[in-house]
């Protein structure tokens, strides 16, 4: 399943509502990635450009946009930024592919390599 990496900066209803009555988001967070199908590892609070970090696994793009729709219509984040990460395995995997590719792009400007 692809991971994803999220920053968020949340809204100040979600922070008045925190400070006014303090909660645990992980539980809820958790409950709702497993709802979508994903599994969440780790929930950080955090201060400069973004309040909340977070690193979960869900099974596709889709899935990951629906978290910061669904976050975003109920109000408790003002923007979120989604990273999709690639394990090493991955990230080997696409080396490889690229290590195949090399010589077949050309860039602007330059003329076509000879066929292969």
């Amino acid at each position: 399943m692809p991971y994803y990496l999220a920053r968020a900066k949340v809204s100040k209803d979600m922070i008045s509502a925190l400070v006014s009555r303090p909660e645990d988001r992980l539980v809820a967070t958790t409950r709702f990635l497993q709802q979508i199908g994903g599994r969440l590892h780790n929930y950080f609070f955090s201060f400069g450009e973004f309040d909340i970090v977070l690193l979960f696994e869900l099974p596709d793009n889709v899935s990951a946009a629906s978290l910061s729709m669904t976050l975003t219509a109920a109000g408790s984040i003002t923007e979120m930024e989604t990273t999709p990460l690639l394990t090493m395995e991955e990230a080997v995997a696409a080396m490889q592919r690229a290590g195949q590719a090399t010589g077949v792009y050309v860039p602007p400007g330059r003329t076509a390599p000879p066929a292969r």
